[in-house]
């Protein structure tokens, strides 16, 4: 294969459309694509970026994430063009529907602590919480165009995982940077066989570390601010050809800081391998397994720093809204001398104070997890394929937090007037506080077999998954260390019959569940011409989830049951080439959303009625977009319409009949926005990039943007290479958002949150085998306010409606200005 030719396939294990490439992009290693050969043939005249191992892997070579057979939408880049190979952020030629791919070499000169969810921080429609404590010091969440964590999936390899209480995901407890070779964000459902969950909002796609032809490897040390040390290492066997040609990567990484936020400290270790074993000339085996440990110290209770004092915390701003009405947006600043930002200041995390729930020694969380696959690709001759999957992963989170509120150390069977549950109280200096465990292990099984002739590919299968999960929280006098028995118990009356006994009154709940769920997939992948690709689907969900608790979350009654939830979910993606650089695609597709386990935590009688009527949410995805990449300038735009059905909530009071405990489907949201990624090259090494978007999420009952959707995004930087010298920057703006949901008052809404924006630096040197690199984060040192966890503790009131802030709001802020230096030896 020609190597210039194929420099399309540059962003390694990232992505597009496997399911919907011409003929002519995925026949084989001695194929070239159409939209590579011509537009590559100019490119190539700039040699405007040089290409490394670094940069890239075989997207065709069996056995490496972003294949020719992989089961996601993200499968092999085509970009025919050098200014779109540049980019930290890309689009394919051949997507179907709204994509970034971000590059292995953003990656690998990003900071090195950064988590999966830090990784896409600058593509479009994406923003990013959490961060306080520094970057990959602490768990940040992501929200793509408003859907928020939960509602879209995260795969690695193509295979979904998730928590198994929800959908949710943990960005710093399985896959740190040195296990991603590239990640590709697609903001749609994808097709029929983009599996998971939560193909509802769109899928983050994680590929893992690629194997090489050549044998080698590399150790890095990095130092950084905090007293923060990573410690890393990667290993190549090459082609070993007394096992036939099998290539085995292995890498590791020890992390260890002190934290951004006081008393904070936080570590890891992380083990991963793979070995791509071929076996005879038809069947490539592949054997991938990662292991990771992390701790950290932080509240499980508290969400942030408090700041007021008075019913309108200081540090406002008041700004103009659409309608010409002032808003008052919140900045975080200037705090009350009281407030935790008054004492501490905005690093706020934990207290050295033994006498006070904040302790840090109170507060600590201990994290294991495993994910391993087995992996069979299989030609089976005359068109026919077949792609194999079985894997394996499990999660153990052990924490122990302060809590709010009066230790109780038991129950006397009499009590003092107005004392429902006739407790003893114990010491008013004794801290409350308790132990939480979340253990889960999920088995699964991913087939496919695929067609392809002369008209198109059709592919079938399907995918098995069973999960079991143990969950409890008991409650602890933290002082003494003993029991604390203040839960609600069974105290001989009628009202409180239902309650456990008083000895189980130190358990919030001690909890069983399970699920078993399958999905089917079929699609056609229709090529009428070359350049043209259109492809229908279907696919069938089927997910039961059952719960045995002796007690239950929330309402702490016993309970034995389970629920079945079934969809069928249509889609049709097109793609059109209608220049060898240039494409147009098209998506009308239906996503899903799993009710999660929080419908099963209600004391009412009607519960099982309530499950049987609850729905899966659904979305409905109209999306049209073009790709351009041309030899100095890239492009792509996009526009999206997105309607939600079945929107679970909690009903209120002014619904007839209406439980507060249950859920239920209570309206629909719509989406729709508009999109674009840019980058440019005007002279030879040096790559300018922006993007942007502005997304609507309103719900269709109230018309008001609902929480933590920011009504604009937007990112720009620049890269220059030249030689072994690399240097970059880039800023993120993320425009206003708001913090909580519309509560219906019709003259105020509360909690926005002004926009913001992060820039970061990189620099790198590298002199033979020894590369020297800097990174800054948060260049400009902004303290801006990311996220606001409200409290009505102190909120006034007007008619029912909150109208002022709650004295106990708590708010999370960027992490300061950081610095991370390393050196890194090739062998």
């Amino acid at each position: 294969m020609n190597r210039t030719a194929f420099r399309a396939t540059l962003l390694a294990a990232a992505a597009t459309s496997a399911f919907l490439l011409p003929a002519a992009a995925i026949a084989g290693p001695d194929a070239t694509p159409a939209a590579s050969k011509e537009a590559d043939a100019g490119a190539a005249k700039d040699a405007s970026v040089p290409v490394t191992d670094d940069q890239s892997t075989s997207a065709n070579q069996k056995g490496q994430a972003n294949d020719k057979q992989s089961l996601t939408s993200s499968d092999i880049i085509v970009t025919g063009s050098r200014t779109a190979e540049s980019a930290p952020i890309t689009a394919s030629l051949t997507t179907t529907q709204p994509q970034s791919a971000v590059s292995r070499d953003y990656i690998d000169n990003a900071t090195a602590t950064s988590d999966f969810n830090e990784l896409i921080a600058l593509t479009p429609g994406v923003s990013i919480s959490g961060a306080g404590n520094g970057y990959g010091f602490s768990e940040t969440k992501a929200t793509i165009r408003g859907f928020k964590d939960g509602e879209y999936n995260v795969t690695y390899d193509s295979i979904p995982f998730a928590d198994t209480n929800d959908p949710t995901h943990h960005s710093t407890s399985f896959f740190p940077s040195n296990t991603i070779e590239t990640v590709v964000v697609d903001r749609g459902p994808g097709n029929a066989s983009q599996l998971g969950q939560a193909t509802y909002g769109g899928n983050i796609n994680l590929y893992s570390r690629g194997v090489k032809d050549e044998m080698g490897g590399q150790v890095e040390g990095i130092l950084g601010n905090w007293n923060t040390f990573v410690g890393r290492f990667e290993l190549q066997s090459g082609k070993i050809d007394s096992l036939n040609g099998t290539r085995i990567v292995l890498t590791g990484q020890y992390l260890r800081s002190d934290g951004a936020l006081t008393y904070s400290p936080v570590g890891s270790k992380n083990l991963y391998g793979k070995a791509v074993i071929p076996i005879g000339s038809a069947n490539t085996l592949t054997i991938m397994s990662t292991w990771n440990r992390n701790y950290y110290y932080q509240s499980d209770v508290n969400k942030g720093a408090t700041c007021g004092s008075a019913s309108t915390p200081n540090g406002s701003t008041v700004a103009l809204g659409p309608d010409g009405k002032q808003l008052t947006q919140l900045t975080g600043a200037n705090c009350s001398a009281s407030s935790n930002v008054g004492v501490y200041g905005r690093n706020y995390g934990l207290s050295n104070d033994p006498t006070q729930m904040d302790y840090w020694k109170y507060n600590r969380t201990d994290k294991t997890t495993d994910f391993s696959y087995l992996r069979l690709q299989s030609d089976l001759g005359s068109g026919f394929s077949m792609d194999n999957r079985a894997y394996m992963y499990g999660y153990t989170n052990n924490t122990w937090s302060g809590n709010n509120g009066t230790v109780i150390t038991g129950f006397t069977g009499s009590g003092t007037s107005g004392d429902p549950y006739k407790a003893v109280k114990g010491p008013a200096t004794d801290i409350l506080g308790y132990s939480k465990l979340n253990k889960y292990r999920v088995w699964g099984y991913i087939g496919q077999l695929d067609y392809d002739f002369s008209m198109g590919k059709i592919r079938v299968g399907g995918w098995y998954e069973h999960a079991v999960t143990d969950r409890h929280t008991v409650d602890f006098d933290l002082t003494t260390g003993a029991y604390s028995y203040n839960e609600k118990a069974n105290l001989g009356t009628a009202a409180t019959s239902a309650y456990p006994s008083t000895n189980l009154a130190n358990l919030a709940y001690v909890q069983h569940s399970k699920w078993n769920q399958f999905q089917l997939f079929g699609e056609f992948e229709f090529r009428p011409i070359d350049s043209l690709s259109i492809t229908p689907g279907v696919k069938y969900v089927h997910f039961e989830r059952g719960i045995d608790a002796a007690v239950n979350q929330k309402s702490r009654f016993p309970l034995d049951t389970s629920a079945t939830w079934t969809k069928t979910l249509p889609f049709l993606t097109v793609n059109w080439q209608a220049m060898s650089n240039w494409s147009f695609y098209g998506q009308y597709a239906q996503g899903m959303y799993v009710p999660d386990l929080s419908s099963f935590y209600s004391t009412s009688g009607q519960l099982s009625t309530a499950l049987d009527a609850l729905k899966p949410q659904t979305s409905t995805n109209y999306q049209v977009g073009t790709v351009w990449h041309g030899n100095k300038l890239s492009l792509d735009a996009d526009a999206y319409i997105i309607n939600i059905n079945n929107k679970i909530g909690s009903c209120t009071g002014t619904l007839p009949a209406c439980d507060s405990t249950l859920l239920i489907n209570i309206g629909q949201v719509r989406y729709k926005g508009v999109e674009g990624q840019v980058s440019y090259m005007p002279v030879t090494g040096l790559t300018l990039f922006a993007n942007g978007s502005y997304n609507y999420a309103h719900s269709v009952k109230t018309g008001a943007q609902i929480a933590k959707a920011p009504f604009t995004t937007a990112a720009a930087g620049f890269i220059y290479r030249n030689g072994g010298f690399r240097l970059s920057f880039n800023q993120k703006y993320t425009g206003p958002q708001y913090a909580t949901e519309f509560d219906g008052n019709p003259d105020l809404r509360l909690y926005r949150i002004k926009p913001y924006s992060i820039g970061d630096f990189a620099i790198s040197q590298e002199i033979k085998n020894l590369r020297l690199g800097v990174t800054v984060n948060n260049v400009f040192n902004s303290r801006a306010v990311t996220a606001i966890s409200n409290d009505k503790t102190g909120a006034p009131t007007t008619n029912g409606f909150q109208n002022g802030y709650g004295l106990k709001d708590q708010f999370s802020y960027l992490p300061p200005r950081s610095f991370q230096v390393s050196a890194r030896l090739k062998f």
